[in-house]
Parts: structure tokens; C-alpha cells; sequence
């Protein structure tokens, strides 16, 4: 029940990051998080959410601003080797309860204006989005604001969010398996939610632009901020 619940789950969630840009990565992970064993949450959504941004950005066209692309992938490689010392150490008995945190922090921090801009923010991003990944999950929400300052249009928006994190989540795969995390058990829940996510990807690429964009965004976020109050309340000690 779990395996088909979770399939159709990257169904959706594919299918609302694929028309809004953000958002379904983090709805995946909250709901992922109730089904699955703690250290097993972040390799398996990693192994899905790669197929997910991948066949957006394939779907997506020329959309890409390399600009960005570039010095993020620098700093993301610099986080991953960084990231790759703590891992096998940490323990995610805790995840619902930190990651419950993370979500309610990155989906209601204000946005900064567009007016903030710093030297090497990108690969800065980078580096920071990536090391935190390998212990959250989620962290597609931390690239939004830069790219939404960036003056992007929705396609150029949706299709380099899409390079950025199908760069960490190979990264994240990478520093699992040297790791020694297992795959195997898992991996037809992967292939199930892979082919689930690759269609959202496809069904969402032709939604855009025909759906209630700010409702969409205010549901979401009322769903997200529902499931992280959840994990924190249900972790709580006591």
C-alpha cells in the first residue's frame, strides 16, 4: 500500500513542480518521511527527485541560463566533498524532526529583495544547497529566490531550477553509495516512483500556463507547512 501511496504521490508533486517550478520536491520528501525508515528518506527521494529535474529539464528545451548553471555546479562539487566527511557519521533518527524544521524555515522566511546580490552567490548556493541536501532532503526552495531575482521568465525559471538540482542530486547519489547506504532493497519503489515523476514531468510541461498559478502556490504551501508541523509535533520528545 506504502509503494503505490508513494508512486502516485511523485505523480502529483512531479507534475505541480513541473508547472509552478518549486514546491514538489519538498511536498514529496514531507510525505516520504511518514512511510519510509528515517536513513533511508533522503538516497531514495534523492534517486527520484534526480529523475524528476532531469526529465523536466530534457522536456523543457533550450531554457537554460548558463550563467548560473556554471558556478553553481563549482560550489555544489565543493559541498559534496564536504558533506561526503559528515554523512556516514550522522545519524537521521531525528530527520522528521529537523526536517520538519528545514521546511518550515525555508517555506516562510521572507524573500530578499531583488536588489541583494553578493560575489559568487551562486556557487555559494551551491555549496551550502548541496552539503545540506545529503542531511535534508529538500532544498530546492533555497534556489527559487536567487533565480526569481534573477528576472527569469517561468520556462528559463523552471528548466535552470531544473539543471541545478539534477546537479546535486547526482552529487547526493554519489556521496550515498560511497557511503554505503543500500539501494538495493529499495529499488522497486525507485523504478515505480521514477516512471511516476517522468510522466508528472510530462504532464506538468503542458499544464503550464493554463493553470491558477497564485492559488496553486498558496495551497502548496498551506499542504507543506501542515505536513512539517506534523513531523515536528509527531518527533517531539514527550
Amino acid at each position: 500500500m506504502d509503494t503505490l501511496f508513494l508512486i502516485a504521490v511523485s505523480f502529483l508533486t512531479s507534475t505541480l513542480t513541473a508547472t509552478i517550478g518549486l514546491g514538489g520536491g519538498v511536498l514529496l520528501i514531507s510525505i516520504m518521511a511518514t512511510a519510509l525508515p528515517p536513513a533511508a528518506v533522503v538516497p531514495v527521494h534523492g534517486a527520484v527527485q534526480l529523475a524528476s529535474n532531469s526529465s523536466r529539464v530534457l522536456l523543457g528545451g533550450p531554457h537554460v541560463e548558463w550563467r548560473i548553471v556554471g558556478p553553481f555546479v563549482g560550489g555544489a562539487i565543493l559541498g559534496a566533498v564536504a558533506g561526503s566527511r559528515v554523512v556516514a557519521h550522522f545519524s537521521f533518527d531525528e530527520l522528521p524532526l529537523y526536517l520538519g524544521v528545514f521546511i518550515l524555515t525555508v517555506t516562510w522566511l521572507p524573500v530578499p529583495g531583488r536588489g541583494l546580490r553578493f560575489p559568487g552567490q551562486y556557487a555559494i548556493l551551491g555549496a551550502v544547497q548541496t552539503f545540506l541536501s545529503l542531511f535534508v532532503g529538500a532544498t530546492g526552495p533555497m534556489t527559487s529566490p536567487f533565480l526569481l531575482r534573477a528576472g527569469l521568465p517561468k520556462d528559463r525559471l523552471v528548466v535552470t531550477l531544473g539543471v541545478v538540482m539534477t546537479v546535486i542530486h547526482i552529487l547526493k547519489l554519489v556521496v550515498f553509495t560511497v557511503a554505503g547506504f543500500a539501494f538495493a532493497p529499495y529499488l522497486p519503489l525507485i523504478g515505480g516512483m521514477v516512471a511516476a515523476v517522468v510522466l508528472g514531468s510530462w504532464a506538468g510541461t503542458r499544464l503550464r500556463g493554463h493553470v491558477p498559478e497564485r492559488a496553486l502556490r498558496t495551497t502548496l504551501t498551506l499542504v507543506i507547512t501542515a505536513l512539517a508541523l506534523r513531523m515536528i509535533v509527531s518527533s517531539w520528545p514527550g
